[in-house]
């Protein structure tokens, strides 16, 4: 907006407003009351050719005006401009600072020779202060006042109504460079005076010569003011165009064909494409074999959006040189941008037999193939790079990603490592970093790397999420409540604002205390990243919301009159909590109405697996195969109804439900929430476990099983492993009939708020104990002190070493009442616990994580332990720990063969599971 007639500023800037005013020189100056009178007509947060912001100013200025165009690194000194422009203008037309008193041919700055070789002194005339203010050094280049052939662009000044009148505009051919040695044309053409006039300003910079968007406007101004005379016919012009067609007289010469090629590229370094492709075209005119013009014109036509036009042009280059390496790369990156992933692989390894050390086609290959989730191949890939660049930071980045997911930690950490070597505080690397660190073990190193990235970036949510994560694990409660307040607003400001805020841990949120729809819309952004990144390899069935049928079905078939072929996706059929409950469920089905065909995501092996096998009809292990290779086995195999047993769990394979390689697509037990995303047709639960008034928590239909939401079969055989001796209570230092609560959940689900209240219950229970798990030395330091804070003696936490599944039994029946954490509540733990005869007490809220015991509890007729209120939930603890009868009772009641209990009724468990299957069948 011009604010003033009487001067006017006009600049462009790459700040925006607020900066401008702020931190450029020009900005400053304008604010000082030396030049506060003057009008502006600045162009923020400019990314185009100074011309279009400096003929916008021109044509705005007003009549009479004085209009001065200037960078915006410019000081303008302690003295008005206008009284010595209005004296300048006297005598010259266009003014400068600095410039030179003549213009030879072939001229390329003001102050070089023609031929570049050195400043063309005694020619040149004005000065100008380099530096900044109040430090900068006066640069005399000869006398001033002095008329002048060629200015500096640093600054140029003139009335705006004579400019106008001759014609004067600024030429967006010269986006930065060259532009004052144009313009300098045009007016002396139009019979304008030139000269230089000493004012007293500060330039902040020294300009950028002979770069190459430099290089490029020397050569169109060349074309503009001093165009060669080219050479016609010349036989020999194979040497411009190897692959040309046969030579005649009457075809150019090459000196032709290379200054038109020259200037197509000339608009293409300076990013000028509708330009670059009319000089290409000319190209091709004078030849139309030019293979380099082909392939150059397609990448022209691509930032022109004509993809099928440049696709063209790369098949004719490719034609008249099938091995050439540039077109075979620039067509793989062309496939790339249109998401065709087979040709553009099939390209990227075609260019690669040509160029198989070139780094750009190996980052480009590998990158595809992680994209594709084909693990095994991209960490080779990225090997092959490393061993050209071993400091290739993306490839690193990329290799430690994989081998984590390899769960390879050592060579992951390594990768990272040598990231950090070269910049220390490379947020992504830290991030990676920390992952190593806690997957090993070293939950304080983890914690304290976190904690560094995020002194370098507080508003990393990755970051920030998995610092608070390992908090919890290690006990560390100080400002608890606020720092979860402050996740979730920044989660919620981040979303507000429109920003993705993709999770590398989504899992990792469902710790923490925050609204019930927020994971699920965090994991929605997840979800699209995964559904983009499939998107180029084409879906299989469409989306298909699973609603069951009003009333259970009749027929046990498919509509093609056989079983369903159900298909199990899992990384877990192992030792492994998942295993523990679920390695019982395949043998179970009805072979008559379901077939299960399970698809391992990992290659361990052990007696759960081998349990999981023995029960499927078939057990793939698909852990080395790429996630459409997976899909497309799992298309093979005819899958009927797919359920994802991972959801966003390590090792988990989303991708691959992207792909939709079955008509339906199931959500169950392996993620306690909602993954967000158009791919799953259904979750699978019950009614405590989401209940219909919480079903907003989740962007997936609800589907209910009549009770428990999964079952506890009985720990396959065990092969004679050795294990340490059992817990004992004597072991632990606890009397025969003292009143043990415990707590087998992992420390992680902890909280100041549910640990205060263990601690008040022990206080009314007097000569009771608590009994956690908690392997830590220093979190089990901050819990006792923490125990004492509350008034209860430390000697009655008691802590157990963390036991082998085989022997978790025996921890429990140490126990005599599970106390459930809050907010992320018992699951397998809890089950396990029940199968043993521990009995869970438990306190629901809204997320799926604080559900699971209330599942658990109503699956084995115990509904009175699931409280409604924490106070509910102490009262109630505290009532049970002062009737070890009634708990005993209870103890008996769970290890009764005889009581029918739904939770370990496997086979009455996945007949209703298998009615629910059916019922989904359209």
């Amino acid at each position: 907006m011009i604010s003033a007639p009487q001067l006017l500023i006009v600049s462009a800037t790459r700040h925006q407003e607020d900066a401008f005013w702020t931190e450029s020189l020009l900005g400053r100056s304008l604010a000082r009351q030396a030049h506060a009178g003057y009008g502006h007509c600045i162009s923020y947060a400019n990314t185009i050719a100074l011309a279009f912001a400096y003929n916008c100013g021109l044509d705005q200025a007003p009549e009479g005006s004085v209009v001065v165009f200037c960078h915006d690194d410019l000081w303008l000194g302690d003295e008005p401009l206008a009284p010595q422009l209005v004296e300048a203008l006297e005598r010259f037309d266009l003014v400068g600072v600095a410039g030179n008193r003549r213009r030879d041919a072939g001229a390329q700055a003001w102050w070089l020779k023609a031929d570049a070789s050195a400043w063309d002194w005694p020619n040149l005339v004005g000065g100008l202060r380099h530096g900044s203010p109040g430090a900068a050094k006066l640069q005399t280049y000869g006398p001033s006042p002095a008329p002048a052939c060629l200015l500096d662009g640093v600054f140029l000044a003139g009335r705006a109504d004579q400019l106008r009148g001759a014609g004067l505009r600024f030429d967006p051919t010269f986006p930065f460079h060259l532009y004052d040695l144009d313009l300098c044309r045009s007016a002396e053409k139009a019979g304008l005076r030139l000269g230089v006039w000493p004012l007293n300003l500060t330039h902040a910079s020294g300009g950028a010569a002979f770069t190459q968007n430099w290089k490029a406007c020397v050569l169109l101004y060349r074309q503009k003011w001093e165009p060669p005379n080219l050479e016609p016919g010349d036989a020999n012009h194979h040497g411009a165009n190897p692959i040309g067609a046969n030579p005649s007289e009457k075809e150019p010469g090459p000196n032709a064909l290379q200054w038109q090629y020259a200037i197509a590229r000339a608009h293409q370094v300076l990013e000028q494409w509708p330009q670059a492709l009319a000089a290409y075209d000319a190209v091709l005119a004078l030849d139309p074999h030019h293979v380099r013009a082909l392939v150059s014109r397609a990448l022209v036509l691509h930032q022109l959006d004509r993809r099928s036009e440049a696709m063209a042009s790369l098949e004719a280059a490719l034609t008249l040189d099938p091995a050439n390496a540039t077109a075979l790369a620039n067509r793989a990156r062309l496939l790339l941008l249109m998401e065709d992933g087979v040709g553009a692989e099939s390209a990227l390894r075609a260019a690669l037999a040509q160029q198989p050390d070139d780094v750009d086609l190996l980052f480009r290959l590998a990158a595809l193939v992680g994209h594709q989730k084909r693990p095994v191949e991209a960490i080779e890939l990225w090997r092959q790079l490393l061993r050209q660049d071993r400091h290739h930071i993306p490839a690193l980045l990329n290799l430690g990603g994989l081998l984590m997911e390899a769960e390879q930690f050592p060579l992951a950490r390594s990768a990272f490592l040598r990231v950090l070597k070269q910049d220390p505080n490379h947020s992504q690397a830290l991030f990676g970093l920390g992952q190593c660190q806690e997957a090993t073990g070293d939950a304080e190193a983890a914690l304290a790397t976190y904690t560094r990235g995020l002194s370098l970036d507080p508003t990393d949510l990755n970051l920030l999420t998995m610092a608070e994560s390992m908090r919890l694990g290690l006990t560390l409660w100080d400002d608890y409540d606020a720092r979860m307040q402050q996740l979730t607003t920044q989660l919620e400001q981040s979303l507000d604002a429109g920003d993705p805020v993709p999770m590398a841990v989504p899992m990792r949120l469902l710790s923490f205390p925050v609204p019930l729809e927020l994971p699920r819309t965090v994991a929605a952004c997840h979800a699209s990243e995964i559904a983009a990144a499939m998107a180029p390899l084409g879906l299989g069935h469409p989306a298909n919301p699973a609603r069951p049928k009003a009333g259970r079905a009749q027929q046990p078939l498919a509509p093609e009159g056989r079983p369903l072929r159900i298909g199990y996706l899992s990384a877990d059929f192992r030792c492994h909590a998942m295993g523990g409950l679920i390695h019982g469920l395949f043998a179970q089905h009805d072979r008559s109405r379901c077939r299960p065909i399970g698809y391992m995501l990992s290659s361990s092996r052990d007696r759960f697996t081998r349990s999981v096998a023995k029960g499927c009809e078939r057990l793939r292990d698909v852990s080395q195969l790429g996630s459409e290779a997976i899909a497309k086995q799992i298309q093979a195999d005819g899958i009927d109804e797919l359920v994802d047993l991972m959801g966003y769990t390590h090792q988990g394979r989303p991708s691959v439900l992207a792909l939709r390689p079955a008509p339906l697509q199931l959500l169950y037990l392996g993620y306690p929430g909602s993954m967000g995303s158009p791919f799953i047709d259904g979750v699978v639960a019950d009614r405590w476990l989401i209940p219909p008034e919480l079903e907003r928590g989740y962007s997936e239909p609800v589907l209910r099983l009549p009770w428990a939401f999964l079952c506890s079969a009985s720990l396959p055989a065990d092969p004679g492993e050795p294990l340490p001796p059992a817990p004992t209570r004597a072991g632990l230092g606890i009397g025969p009939y003292q009143m043990v609560f415990a707590c087998f959940n992992r420390p992680d689900k902890f909280d100041p708020h549910r640990f205060d209240a263990w601690m008040e219950i022990l206080q009314a229970v007097p000569g009771s104990v608590m009994l956690l798990v908690v392997s830590n030395p220093s979190s089990q330091g901050r819990l006792r002190q923490r125990a004492q804070a509350c008034g209860v003696g430390q000697e009655r936490l008691i802590f157990a070493a963390k036991t082998p599944a085989a022997q978790f039994p025996d921890l429990c029946r140490l126990a005599d009442l599970f106390l459930d954490t809050g907010h992320y509540g018992a699951g397998a733990t809890g089950a396990m616990g029940l199968q043993a005869g521990l009995p869970l007490l438990t306190c629901p809220g809204e997320h799926f994580v604080s559900r699971m015991a209330a599942s658990l509890c109503a699956s084995v007729s115990m509904d009175d332990l699931i409280c409604p209120t924490p106070e509910a939930y102490v009262e109630r603890a505290i009532d049970l720990g002062r009737n070890l009868e009634q708990l005993q009772e209870r103890r008996r009641q769970l290890i009764d063969p005889n009581a029918n209990l739904p939770l370990f009724d496997t086979a009455g468990w996945v007949r209703n599971w298998e009615d629910l299957l059916h019922d989904l069948v359209p």
